[in-house]
């Protein structure tokens, strides 16, 4: 009776879900795997207890300190910043705001997946383009996308998941020098990298870069997202932003993130180390048809018998499949952990082959 009164277009949709499984090791959703440093752990202890309002009231629904740090940290006004609950909710928000019934939406394929399925929840069309046969981003395939279908907005994500390869900075500027809607530019994992677009929002009104504390910063948990754009693109993208919806825990941990940065830069310079070291044991392995390079915290490997996943899962390690259909086919992602944590999963892929 209730599907009576749904959305015709949604009785087939199918939400985003994450299955709960009990493990001993998690390498499935791309985090941070280490602990956090003494000085953030002791300022959230200190957050805690020194002031009952903290937890009572309200959030500053314009996340002013979190801001001024971010804005401090990028080289760019606060005015320039927006946060969100994730970047999942700042990709809505844009949708939301600049997508009207029917208007497209180009979206890579293979990527994430909530550029399609916000789209679709906000009555836009979604247009894929496909990323080439090494999952590379094809910039005169964009351009003709673009000329063809004159969508509201284009989604890149780099680098991408869950490919793990970058979109290059002149190839990125090439699409902005050649459209005018907003195109919006996923750094989830970029502080794996290096490369940024930040340095040239000044250059494009229509850039949107998304940044997110989820994955180098260690705080998934908390679900911090951020963008960065024009002051004009912020106060678009700000009309569809709920009043306090970043929590006040949430807004100090960030701060305090940002206070001990070496920290954390330590941790990625770790954590890319221990890639280095998986993918050339990858490398060399029968259960493996193709290995990735990647620029983020993970690694896809193409394999040859998807019961490697359920070996895994049988030993409490989760590792992300894609079944057997599909672009991505007998491929599975693996989170970069720690090396005690990689170092298992090795013992057990040998195990495996034998």
């Amino acid at each position: 009776m209730i599907k009576d009164y749904m959305r015709k277009d949604l009785l087939d949709f199918k939400p985003y879900h994450a299955p709960l499984m009990n493990y001993d090791i998690k390498l499935d959703a791309n985090e941070n795997p280490y602990a956090h440093s003494p000085y953030v752990l002791e300022k959230i202890k200190l957050w805690i207890d020194e002031e009952k309002d903290h937890l009572t009231r309200y959030p500053d629904t314009d996340v002013h300190e979190l801001r001024q740090k971010l804005g401090t940290y990028h080289g760019v006004s606060e005015n320039e910043i927006i946060c969100t609950v994730g970047s999942d909710q700042l990709i809505e928000l844009i949708i939301k705001v600049f997508v009207e019934p029917g208007d497209g939406v180009l979206v890579p394929n293979p990527s994430f997946s909530m550029y399609g399925l916000s789209t679709q929840l906000n009555h836009g069309k979604v247009i894929n383009y496909e990323l080439d046969d090494a999952f590379d981003y094809d910039y005169d395939l964009i351009l003709k996308a673009y000329e063809d279908h004159k969508p509201k907005l284009i989604f890149i994500c780099t680098p991408n998941n869950p490919t793990g390869n970058k979109a290059s900075l002149e190839g990125m500027k090439r699409i902005l020098d050649h459209v005018n809607c907003p195109v919006i530019i996923d750094e989830a994992y970029e502080e794996f990298d290096g490369d940024s677009m930040v340095p040239f929002i000044p250059n494009y009104n229509n850039l949107i870069v998304l940044k997110t504390f989820s994955k180098a910063y260690g705080i998934a948990g908390l679900r911090i997202g951020y963008g960065i754009a024009s002051k004009e693109m912020i106060e678009v993208v700000n009309i569809a932003k709920p009043p306090y919806n970043l929590s006040a825990f949430s807004q100090a941990v960030a701060t305090f993130i940002l206070e001990d940065l070496d920290y954390y830069n330590d941790l990625i310079h770790k954590i890319n180390n221990e890639k280095e070291h998986l993918y050339q044991f990858f490398l060399g392995r029968d259960c493996f048809e193709r290995v990735y390079p990647s620029k983020a915290n993970f690694i896809l490997v193409k394999i040859t018998d998807m019961n490697l996943i359920t070996y895994l899962q049988s030993h409490n390690v989760l590792i992300r499949g894609f079944g057997d259909q599909g672009r991505l086919a007998y491929h599975m992602r693996v989170t970069i952990g720690t090396d005690d944590e990689n170092s298992r999963l090795i013992a057990l892929i040998k195990a495996y082959e034998a």
